[in-house]
């Protein structure tokens, strides 16, 4: 592992991590510090990494926003790009060698598997703790939320899709990096944590979680060719499946009802019951992608401006009642921020993504199935979007832009070798 120790820019960056699920106003502070003490040393140009982009997606940014339709909204809302271009920058440049890569996931794992632990605690329990320190820095074990999300697993964050956001991304690498861990009980320890964390993923009643995490762990076991734990989680998911929206009719549904935990059934069975409000079933959801979508058709080029969603559905469309965002990574961008910006954004996405990827074959052993964990807390991030928006919370773009930026390292850290040949 690295060895640098003091407060220099690498060790700022290691604080944030660690403190990142915990509290936001440990989290950045501590990065920006470390991006400051960066920026005496050099300032970021064009050849390095994929600046060039971002620096393009940061004009198109602040042209949207001098378009908006609320621009001091808009304004506030850069906060949750621009800072984040810059966070990547400074991960790319501070991980160099592999063993910085390996500290970094190791401690970000080892937040991962105390914030799955506080979860499963909190589920157990059914209590909320915080903790106040100062009178300005508040750390919250559970929600004190309107009803409903109580008996939801919120861990350190105000919110359980937050939560399960967070989880989704680390849950894959935590079960993928102790393979060729240099410290085997580090990894062991890690994978540990990690299955507290997929018990916590469970807890938050994220119906758009459990699919995501579902789809990533079967892309890992096909991927790997376990085929027999495919077809048993096939079956178990197809149980779950025929207890929530099986008719009652049907013989087995009666049973599976008695085997399948009542919170499963009932929690997806509620997603085509349009009685149910507040965004358990899919009725206010196809409001909220009705009014994005006009929103885009409507302003294509420009969009209406970060963070103008909430704002537009209630003054132009009428909508009954506000909502911070459209349930909708994708069309969330697109209203807000128009088709051109928005293709390039998913394209940088993509191809940081793709470069990965395409490093696959010659990576040693435990970096390989290091960036495969991480791609799939991507994916699954990505087909969260699907049905929600998680970049709002700090903490899980944080989280995002960190997988993101040494996605992009590995490729430059290993050389073309085979991984066959360590």
């Amino acid at each position: 592992m690295d060895k640098t120790k003091g407060f220099n820019p690498w060790g700022w960056l290691l604080m944030g991590v660690v403190c990142l699920p915990v509290s936001t106003i440990l989290l950045l502070p501590a990065w920006a510090v470390s991006l400051g003490l960066q920026l005496r040393r050099e300032w970021p140009r064009w050849e390095h990494g994929p600046l060039a982009w971002l620096g393009g997606l940061s004009l198109g940014l602040v042209g949207v926003t001098l378009l908006s339709y609320r621009p001091w909204e808009s304004l506030a809302g850069l906060f949750n790009y621009l800072p984040f271009f810059l966070f990547f920058w400074l991960i790319t440049r501070l991980t160099s060698t592999p063993e910085r890569l390996g500290t970094l996931l190791t401690w970000s794992l080892g937040a991962a598997g105390v914030t799955g632990v506080v979860g499963v605690t909190e589920w157990l329990s059914g209590r909320n703790w915080q903790w106040k320190i100062l009178g300005v820095l508040e750390v919250t074990m559970g929600s004190e939320a309107e009803a409903g999300v109580l008996d939801r697993v919120t861990s350190f964050f105000f919110w359980p899709t937050s939560t399960a956001a967070y989880l989704l991304l680390v849950i894959p690498l935590a079960l993928t990096f102790w393979v060729g861990h240099p410290q085997p009980r580090v990894g062991l320890t890690l994978l540990g944590g990690g299955l507290f964390a997929l018990v916590a993923l469970v807890g938050t009643a994220s119906r758009n979680a459990w699919g995501a995490m579902t789809l990533a762990l079967s892309l890992l076991l096909v991927y790997t060719r376990r085929w027999v734990t495919v077809l048993m989680l096939a079956v178990a998911v197809a149980g779950v499946l025929v207890a929530a929206v099986g008719p009652t009719t049907w013989p087995v549904v009666a049973p599976l009802r008695q085997v399948v935990p009542q919170f499963l059934w009932q929690k997806i069975a509620n997603t085509f019951d349009s009685r149910v409000t507040a965004y358990e079933s899919t009725t206010e959801r196809l409001e909220a992608w009705r009014i994005a979508s006009e929103m885009a058709l409507a302003r294509p080029w420009t969009g209406w401006g970060p963070q103008t969603f909430p704002y537009v559905g209630v003054d132009i469309y009428r909508k009954k009642g506000p909502t911070i965002h459209a349930h909708n990574l994708y069309l969330t961008y697109c209203a807000e921020l128009g088709f051109p910006l928005t293709m390039a954004l998913l394209g940088f996405y993509a191809w940081v993504m793709m470069r990965a990827a395409l490093a696959l074959p010659w990576l040693p052993l435990a970096a390989w199935w290091w960036t495969v964990g991480l791609l799939l807390g991507l994916v699954g991030y990505f087909c969260f979007g699907l049905f929600d928006v998680a970049f709002y919370e700090s903490r899980v773009n944080a989280q995002f832009w960190l997988w993101l930026a040494l996605l992009w390292q590995v490729a430059d850290i290993y050389k073309p070798y085979s991984r066959n040949s360590c």
